[in-house]
C-alpha cells in the first residue's frame, strides 16, 4: 500500500498543537484514496462522554424552566451536541452534513407529509410564519437534520474506527432514492390527496423504512450490532428526555387513533404511542446508521 502525501505529522514535519489529538492520515491503494481517522486521548474521550451525558439534562432543565418552544428545545437538545461534536471531530463534518440533509431533512419532510395527513402526530404551534404545503412545520426539518447529524457524528467520533474511502460510495443511489420519494409524494399531493391519509401510518412506515432496513443490513453485517447498540443506548436516553419535555410543553400531540397501543409514564401523567417508543426511541439511530453504513461508509 503506497502512502500519499497527506495529513500525517510525519509527512511534513508537522506537530499538532493539540497533544490529545493525532491528525488524520491519507493513503492511496489501487487508485483509491482512504483516510485513517485521527485519534483522541482516553481522557478527552471521557470528557466527551461526560459532556454528552449532561447535555440532555441541561436541555431538559432549561426547557422546563423557561418553557421554551419546540424550535428552541430542539436546538438545546440536538444543536448543542452538534456544535460540540463538530469541533471535536471536524473531519467528519462535511460527510455528516450531507447525509443529514438527505436523510434528516428529506426524510422528515416526507414522513411529516403523510404523518400529519394521517393524524399520526401533529405540531400545534410553530414559531415560523408558514408550514410547508400547509402541513410540515419547519421545526420538524430542523429536528430531523440535527438528530441525524448527531447520530453520525457521535458514531464517527466514538465507534467507527476504520479507514474511509473518500471517493467511492453508494451515496448517489441514496440521493436518487430520496428524490424519487419526493417526486412520488408531490404527485400524490397534487393528483389525489386522499392517498396521504393512511390507516396505521406509523406502524406501516416503521416496519418498511425502519425495521426492514435494519434487519436486512445487520443480517449481512452482524459485526456492527455492538456498535449500533452502543450508539442506540445514548440516543434512547436523549430521545426519551426530549419526548417527555415535548409532551409536557405541548410541542407535539398524538391525536390519531391508529396506534397499536400506548406507553404511559404515570409519574408525569404522559403517554405516547408504542410506535413512537419502538421506531423512534429504540430503533431510529440504528436505522440511520444502517443507511449510513450501506450508502455512505465502508460497512466496517
Amino acid at each position: 500500500m503506497a502512502k500519499a502525501s497527506g495529513w500525517g505529522s510525519e509527512d511534513r514535519g508537522f506537530k499538532s498543537r493539540r497533544p490529545d489529538i493525532v491528525p488524520p492520515k491519507l493513503f492511496s491503494e489501487g487508485g483509491h484514496f482512504f483516510m485513517i481517522k485521527r485519534k483522541h486521548s482516553l481522557l478527552s474521550k471521557k470528557i466527551d462522554i461526560v459532556f454528552l451525558i449532561l447535555s440532555p439534562i441541561f436541555a431538559t432543565i432549561a426547557s422546563l424552566i423557561f418553557r421554551t418552544d419546540y424550535f428552541t428545545s430542539t436546538l438545546l437538545f440536538f444543536g448543542i451536541p452538534a456544535i460540540y461534536l463538530s469541533f471535536r471531530n471536524n473531519h467528519a463534518v462535511k460527510k455528516s452534513f450531507i447525509f443529514a440533509l438527505i436523510m434528516g431533512v428529506v426524510g422528515a419532510f416526507i414522513g411529516d407529509f403523510f404523518a400529519v395527513s394521517s393524524l399520526a402526530w401533529v405540531v400545534p404551534h410553530t414559531v415560523f410564519s408558514l408550514r410547508l404545503f400547509n402541513l410540515v412545520p419547519v421545526e420538524d426539518l430542523v429536528w430531523g437534520f440535527l438528530l441525524v447529524y448527531d447520530i453520525i457524528m457521535l458514531y464517527e467520533h466514538f465507534l467507527d474506527k476504520g479507514r474511509h474511502n473518500l471517493k467511492d460510495t453508494n451515496l448517489k443511489y441514496f440521493i436518487v432514492a430520496a428524490i424519487s420519494l419526493l417526486v412520488v409524494t408531490f404527485l400524490i399531493y397534487y393528483l389525489n390527496r386522499s392517498f396521504l391519509d393512511i390507516r396505521y401510518f406509523y406502524i406501516s412506515a416503521g416496519l418498511i423504512f425502519v425495521l426492514l432496513p435494519i434487519v436486512s443490513f445487520l443480517s449481512f453485517f452482524p459485526r456492527l450490532v455492538s456498535k449500533f447498540v452502543k450508539a442506540g443506548a445514548y440516543f434512547f436516553y436523549q430521545g426519551l428526555m426530549f419526548e417527555l419535555v415535548g409532551l409536557s410543553l405541548n410541542h407535539w400531540r398524538f391525536n390519531g387513533k391508529d396506534y397499536i397501543g400506548w406507553v404511559t409514564i404515570s409519574l408525569f401523567k404522559l403517554q405516547f404511542p408504542i410506535e413512537e417508543f419502538v421506531f423512534w426511541m429504540v430503533l431510529f439511530s440504528t436505522c440511520v446508521l444502517s443507511y449510513y453504513e450501506f450508502f455512505d461508509d465502508d460497512q466496517k
